[in-house]
């Protein structure tokens, strides 16, 4: 179950338990059976993430540090700039700055990523009979890496600046994973929309730019004054609340708990829907 699965050459192994649960099985037409046996094919996705994050840094000196090197130098440069512009103490402003990155990295780059889901992996879902949440969490786990490795600017940040820890640090675990079962529907939407309309990547990808300059990441909701239902309208800045606020010392008000569970229903059953009526024809599409 945990051999490997990417040979030196690149071609692709699957474990055979993996592959005998599939043929037994058969395609699943429900999200749920689908997700239920990705979930069952974890060795899989992980070791495929994984994989995706060593073949990006490949020969490179540093690897993913990289990663968390670009954010610091974006994070440290913008707070700067932006504190004055904001007119905000910068002891205040650059660590709420810094979350606000760092969540908005995970959240477009999943999205951005999902769209091509299925495209990049056209070889394996015609050739193998696999979940095709297999890829999707795929994304989702690479992207849950880079997010550790972007979070740890975080810390020296926090010690710096003096964010003292509060006990409500511990929601932002339940927070996260709202949030990461949100990104898990959007990104099968967005996957099924974009492999039988390519020009939904675009459309997407516009979305989002509009999404983060409406979003409070690089202002505080607090600057809209009375005009605060602009935000409150918007169910992102609710998830952003779920992590960034716990680690900032903040406890998330109630109403954003509701929309994330609201919004994690409500798009599911969306999902599903569309899973439904797509399931058999996603591999005719490629």
């Amino acid at each position: 179950m945990t051999q490997a699965i990417l040979d030196n050459t690149g071609d692709l192994h699957v474990p055979k338990t993996v592959l005998r649960r599939r043929r037994v099985g058969g395609q699943k037409d429900s999200l749920a059976g689908d997700v239920c046996a990705a979930l069952l094919a974890w060795p899989m996705w992980i070791i495929l993430g994984a994989n995706d994050i060593r073949q990006r840094y490949r020969r490179s000196v540093l690897g993913p540090m990289w990663i968390t090197l670009s954010m610091g130098v974006l994070v440290g440069t913008m707070g700067t700039i932006y504190s004055a512009v904001f007119h905000m103490e910068i002891n205040t402003y650059l660590p709420f700055l810094c979350l606000g990155f760092v969540i908005w990295g995970f959240i477009s780059t999943v999205v951005n990523e999902c769209c091509v889901a299925f495209r990049e992996n056209q070889s394996i879902i015609q050739q193998i009979a696999v979940p095709f949440s297999v890829h999707i969490l795929r994304v989702l786990w690479r992207n849950f890496i880079v997010f550790l490795h972007t979070l740890s600017i975080f810390i020296p940040i926090a010690i710096i600046f003096r964010v003292a820890p509060h006990p409500a640090i511990f929601l932002a675990l339940p927070g996260f994973v709202l949030l990461y079962l949100n990104c898990l529907w959007l990104g099968i939407i967005v996957a099924i929309l974009s492999t039988r309309f390519h020009d939904v990547q675009q459309i997407v990808g516009n979305l989002l730019q509009v999404i983060f300059f409406s979003t409070p990441i690089l202002w505080p909701a607090g600057n809209l004054g009375a005009n605060t239902l602009l935000a409150d309208a918007n169910p992102v800045y609710h998830l952003f609340e779920l992590i960034r606020g716990p680690l900032l010392g903040q406890t998330p008000p109630l109403t954003s708990w509701i929309v994330a569970v609201a919004l994690l229903v409500a798009g599911s059953l969306a999902a599903m829907a569309l899973f439904r009526r797509t399931s058999r024809r996603i591999v005719y599409w490629l």
